[in-house]
């Protein structure tokens, strides 16, 4: 597969990826469909380049392997050296940190290496990008065998669970735009404000 120089993008045989945490049922079913109606991968899923832990994508990867596709795109980090990547388990934690929660690098590759994997959702990984950069990768290129059994991946979740994990994801996107909309008036009312005390300078023309 191409790859740019901020990115190292391969595709990689789907058995060589280990996840660190379990996967929900009712978001892999919603992704597959997702998947199936596109005819294509749009992301890469991210991984630790030394270790192959997958970081990001754990559910792209489950739809792949439920479906019998044998190869998928993997953006390959340096989950344990990077400064850049850090770890949160709410998509608030892009912004602010919270140290109660602090899950560290190393705790996921352990994860990941020993089998013991954390539950789902249990982490989010920040990168020095918002998105990896989308592939639209055709289904076609991926290989295909027959489906693979991936309930060992899968967390036991009622039909109230599956409904309480929905209320949950809406609710943390919901806190994130409120932390966002909250920042995009403090950050106007900074700029009026400096604007204001420029003017007041009465500073010549050329100056301003």
């Amino acid at each position: 597969m191409s790859q740019n120089s901020q990115f190292k993008i391969k595709l990689l045989p789907i058995e060589q990826l280990k996840p660190h945490e379990k996967g929900s049922p009712l978001y892999l079913e919603l992704l597959k469909q997702e998947i199936l109606k596109d005819g294509v991968l749009k992301y890469p899923i991210i991984a630790d380049e030394k270790t192959f832990v997958i970081l990001d994508g754990m559910h792209r990867w489950l739809a792949l392997q439920s479906l019998g596709y044998t190869k998928i795109p993997v953006l390959l980090v340096d989950a344990l050296q990077n400064p850049k990547i850090h770890i949160g388990s709410r998509r608030l934690h892009r912004y602010v940190n919270d140290s109660n929660t602090h899950i560290t690098p190393h705790e996921v590759i352990s994860a990941g290496l020993s089998g013991r994997l954390m539950e789902p959702r249990t982490t989010r990984h920040f990168f020095p990008f918002l998105k990896p950069p989308r592939v639209d990768c055709p289904l076609d290129s991926l290989g295909k065998d027959a489906p693979k059994d991936i309930s060992k991946y899968l967390a036991e979740m009622t039909v109230e669970e599956c409904r309480k994990a929905i209320k949950s994801w809406l609710e943390e996107i919901s806190e994130e735009l409120e932390f966002l909309k909250k920042r995009i008036e403090e950050v106007e009312k900074e700029k009026a404000e400096f604007l204001s005390r420029v003017k007041s300078l009465n500073i010549n023309n050329h100056f301003w």
